[in-house]
């Protein structure tokens, strides 16, 4: 059984791109783990039903999973402090 393929946009690109480099090698490290099994992060709940979050040390990695087209979508990645409210956001504008 063939891994999920990521799919990440170039707003989100950008965020990693300016994070940290112990935290970038931890960011990707976590897709590759992700793209082998999708189910090991936690689903989010109200609003944002639907995604799923992992945990890189104060970070969070929000994606989508297309099991049909096995593609992981990655909608967000930021700080734990803010990366859901500005999901949520996106969300509410219909943006995601």
């Amino acid at each position: 059984m063939a891994g999920y393929r990521p799919e990440i946009p170039p707003h989100v690109a950008e965020v990693v791109r300016h994070l940290p480099p112990e935290v970038k090698r931890g960011i990707r490290a976590a897709l590759r783990h992700l793209c082998a099994d999708p189910a090991a992060g936690t689903p989010l709940q109200s609003e944002l039903e639907g995604f799923s979050k992992y945990r890189v040390q104060r970070f969070r990695i929000v994606y989508a999973v297309d099991r049909p087209r096995r593609i992981l979508r990655i909608v967000a990645v930021g700080h734990r402090h803010v990366v859901y409210e500005a999901l949520a956001d996106l969300v509410r504008k219909g943006r995601t």
